[in-house]
């Protein structure tokens, strides 16, 4: 099989196309070849080698991907050779306290496809045949890419944890990122009022067609709170959505009504903020951490985007061998949507 891999840790430089032995799918195990693979920011992470993730070198990216049932494992059950699936990239043990009660998005050895063990940026991927999803013949190899980890992330974070309803004003922070539009989809599906952040005019225009009711253009302070307290007649938003950390948190908070709900997948400029105790509790705020999300939630949300209620948003797709390119675009923050990666003829 072809692969992209890294043998060492660095800038987009490091991935490089080559071969590796084909892996042997051993019992439950699904062997997928894969047709499309979509970036996240984890692949960025894990390749410049945060201390969070450890990997083997040489190392295989890649968390979402589909593809078609190359082989499987003696004791795998439900597909076959052939099938057309998707890949759910969050790895559950399924015996632990928190799987038992179907929060597996905190299982005590969960991890992220491609964080761990060998991802999808190469013509095979090995996954347990629980984590293999049936996709529907009118559905494209690129869309059922683009949406599991950022999609159902965004899921857990608005639907999971801040309880999100019709009546609420949501503010997404960093809303031409895959997770931010995701939010903005979900949020105008269940029919909120959604302002969001974003960085130039191009990317305004397309947060817009997204969904936004109403778009800020982010300076150099980052200041946006005043703006969401002007369009909500003072009151502030009931929900912010946050992935981007200490450089937009102050504002976060600051945008929120009493009572406000904020909820935080992701820390992309630092993991400490500074956080005044009594601004929280004397406006009733609740914070929220979100991780991932759970087999139940997936299984919501792919009903939603398989029927065309919610409909990924890819920004452009690149040749698996452009690999190395596709990750300095996301890196250098071009996109609006998903990047992905896609093999010939698929």
């Amino acid at each position: 099989m072809n692969a992209i891999l890294f043998h060492e840790h660095g800038g987009p430089e490091v991935l490089k196309q080559e071969h590796l032995p084909d892996p042997v799918a051993q019992n439950n195990q699904v062997l997928v070849q894969v047709k499309a693979a979509a970036l996240n920011h984890l692949d960025i992470w894990v390749r410049k080698g945060i201390p969070a993730y450890k990997v083997s070198l040489p190392h295989v990216l890649g968390s979402d991907g589909s593809g078609i049932v190359h082989s499987m494992g003696p004791e795998a059950e439900g597909v076959s050779e052939g099938d057309r699936v998707l890949i759910l990239p969050a790895m559950y043990c399924g015996q632990c306290h928190y799987c038992q009660r179907g929060k597996e998005n905190q299982c005590d050895q969960f991890h992220i496809l491609g964080a761990k063990e060998k991802g999808t940026y190469g013509d095979l991927v090995l996954v347990p045949d629980e984590n293999i999803i049936p996709l529907p013949e009118n559905f494209s190899f690129e869309e059922a890419a683009s949406f599991p980890l950022a999609y159902l992330t965004a899921w857990h974070m608005l639907m999971g944890r801040a309880k999100l309803s019709p009546s609420d004003c949501l503010l997404v922070v960093g809303s031409s990122s895959g997770v931010g539009l995701a939010a903005i989809q979900i949020a105008k599906w269940k029919g909120a009022r959604v302002l969001a952040l974003t960085t130039n005019e191009t990317k305004k225009e397309k947060v817009k067609k997204a969904g936004a009711d109403e778009v800020f253009l982010l300076k150099d302070n980052n200041t946006f709170s005043q703006w969401a307290l002007d369009l909500t007649k003072g009151r502030g938003v009931d929900v912010v959505f946050e992935h981007v950390g200490p450089a937009t948190w102050d504002s976060s908070l600051k945008s929120l009504a009493r009572y406000g709900r904020l909820v935080t997948c992701g820390a992309t400029t630092g993991p400490s903020v500074e956080l005044d105790l009594r601004y929280m509790f004397g406006r009733d705020l609740s914070i929220f951490g979100a991780k991932m999300g759970t087999r139940k939630e997936f299984q919501e949300l792919a009903s939603l985007v398989f029927s065309g209620k919610i409909k990924p948003i890819i920004d452009k797709i690149f040749p698996f061998e452009a690999a190395s390119e596709a990750h300095a675009y996301l890196e250098n923050k071009h996109q609006v949507g998903k990047v992905l990666l896609s093999s010939q003829g698929s």
